[in-house]
């Protein structure tokens, strides 16, 4: 089959049909189909995603293996309730172990101090101390008792008698930490030496590390006044 075409002729004005070639035997460009390519490109594709996938998954630390069971626990398991731990009473206090500490909550009139040998952190997270409130006159109160501060409660778990032991509370409670007048020393032990900025009890050395820091009986450097100039 011979397909004609326009050419155009020099020195002729116009225009004249010649012959083409054939387009059955023109050189092929490309012998994928437009929808075969576009299939393969779309494999291809998801190939290489695959890949990727596979690799962020071997890279990243909180892939599904690699969680504890309690982090892969389910949303509606609650936690443990909280269980208070069961310490044994401590040894009475002697006077060379006591350390006293600054109460600004407390009564101005009474003095306030703790047992070194009694502070602990149980395992409930409960910091429990023996203090002595020494009021101006009269008998000195020893009493054995600890601070939750997830909760802000305190609870009274002894207190000392005249033959120099610890007697246990008939039916301890848990109570809200503050009330005033002589047993708002609790405030000041709660902010200043018990719990952290977190609302956690710190641990037992760090209470005393505070309790030396703050010790009334520690020197205090006074900045000079300068002279009036008048």
């Amino acid at each position: 089959m011979r397909v004609f075409g326009i050419r155009h002729v020099a020195g002729n004005a116009g225009y004249t049909w010649s012959p083409m070639h054939d387009p059955r035997r023109l050189p092929l460009i490309h012998s994928f189909k437009p929808r075969c390519w576009l299939a393969s490109l779309a494999v291809a594709l998801l190939v290489t995603a695959a890949a990727h996938a596979t690799d962020d998954s071997a890279d990243n630390p909180n892939k599904p293996d690699d969680l504890t069971p309690a982090e892969i626990r389910e949303p509606s398991e609650e936690p443990a309730p909280w269980q208070e731990s069961q310490i044994p009473l401590p040894d009475f206090p002697s006077a060379r172990d006591l350390i006293p500490f600054r109460a600004y909550t407390g009564d101005p009139d009474y003095r306030y101090y703790i047992d070194v040998n009694s502070v602990s952190l149980g395992a409930d997270e409960v910091l429990r101390y023996t203090v002595i409130i020494q009021p101006p006159t009269g008998t000195s109160n020893i009493i054995y008792e600890g601070i939750r501060c997830a909760t802000m409660e305190v609870k009274m778990f002894a207190f000392g008698t005249r033959d120099g032991r610890f007697a246990r509370m008939a039916e301890p409670r848990w109570t809200y930490f503050y009330t005033p007048g002589a047993m708002g020393y609790r405030k000041s032990l709660v902010e200043i030496y018990v719990c952290d900025e977190n609302g956690w009890a710190v641990d037992g050395d760090t209470v005393l590390e505070r309790l030396v820091m703050h010790d009334p009986r520690r020197p205090r450097i006074v900045p000079k006044v300068p002279p009036s100039s008048n």
